[in-house]
């Protein structure tokens, strides 16, 4: 009797469970095969058995219960790893599809053009590429010291010079420049282009601004932050901002300048943040060395961990 209740409750919560977790006919058991994610949560991270074809990369899902959550992306997910030297393309359940890794380069900001072609800034040589994955084949757009990499409503190139005194750029394919921000900043680091045209630029000297597209000139600022990283005009009108050095993300509303939503919990010098289709978060969590999307709930819903200082991710 007592084993039969047992067996009963038990498939009771295996179909509960199964409900839970399928997606896109990846269910429990092939999700944890193919190494998505695991049981433990120990500083012993393990590799795990590549889908064929790919290369394996650590990682793992820390949130509880393991293994339940059914939420993969529906895209590749591409970063660049500062200190890790390397640039990484992974697929929805963490395989590494594509890297690169070259002696003494560092990397900050990537971005996917095309099934083939990306743009990379590769900021310890001091230029930006357009790479093709396939071949290889790489072409200098710039040369320059340059951080995040953006593609503009006309399908440019808009950066920020990651110098003292540096302006926010665009730019063609070629590398020629064909607008820049009138005025200087101390350290510029994350851009956007606003549905309007206009420019979004985080600056070390800890503020936020907005930069009138026709005339280069600041219309918006906002102060209170703690060397900010990365902005983004969110799908709401507000402004997604990672505060690096007050290890948050916060959603800002640009008429009032309040803060509305806030996200703290376990981060670290967070680089950066960009909001996805279906209204995530999508962050580097950099020095816990690892990229998180959370939901509107502030849950962990996927991650990707024991890398080295994610700087720059983006689907």
């Amino acid at each position: 009797m007592v084993k039969g209740l047992v067996i009963a409750i038990l498939a009771i919560l295996l179909n509960a469970f199964s409900g839970n977790t399928q997606t896109d006919n990846y269910d429990f058991h092939e999700v944890a095969l193919k190494g998505a994610w695991h049981t433990e949560d120990t500083g012993e991270k393990t590799r795990y058995n590549p889908v064929e074809g790919t290369k394996p990369i650590y990682r793992q899902i820390s949130s509880s219960p393991n293994l339940l959550y059914t939420q993969l992306p529906d895209e590749n997910t591409f970063f660049t790893d500062d200190m890790g030297m390397a640039a990484f393309e992974v697929d929805r359940l963490g395989n590494v599809v594509w890297e690169r890794k070259v002696y003494g380069e560092t990397y900050f900001g990537i971005v996917p053009l095309n099934e083939n072609e990306i743009i990379l800034n590769i900021l310890s040589k001091n230029k930006m590429i357009r790479l093709n994955k396939k071949s290889g084949t790489e072409t200098i757009i710039k040369e320059g010291q340059f951080r995040d990499i953006a593609i503009t409503n006309k399908g440019e190139i808009l950066t920020a010079e990651a110098i003292k005194e540096g302006k926010v750029l665009i730019m063609n394919e070629s590398g020629a420049v064909t607008w820049e921000s009138c005025q200087a900043f101390l350290y510029p680091r994350g851009v956007c282009q606003k549905e309007n045209g206009n420019i979004l630029v985080v600056d070390f000297n800890h503020k936020a601004y907005e930069i009138d597209y026709n005339t280069g000139d600041v219309i918006w600022e906002m102060s209170g932050f703690y060397y900010p990283n990365s902005i983004q005009e969110m799908g709401s009108g507000n402004y997604l901002i990672t505060d690096e050095h007050n290890n948050r993300v916060v959603e800002v509303e640009p008429l009032t300048k309040n803060i509305v939503r806030s996200f703290s919990d376990g981060l670290w010098a967070p680089n950066y943040a960009r909001e996805l289709d279906n209204g995530d978060w999508l962050i580097c969590d950099t020095d816990n060395h690892r990229i998180i999307q959370i939901n509107d709930e502030n849950e962990l819903v996927w991650e990707l961990s024991n890398l080295h200082t994610p700087n720059r991710a983006t689907r």
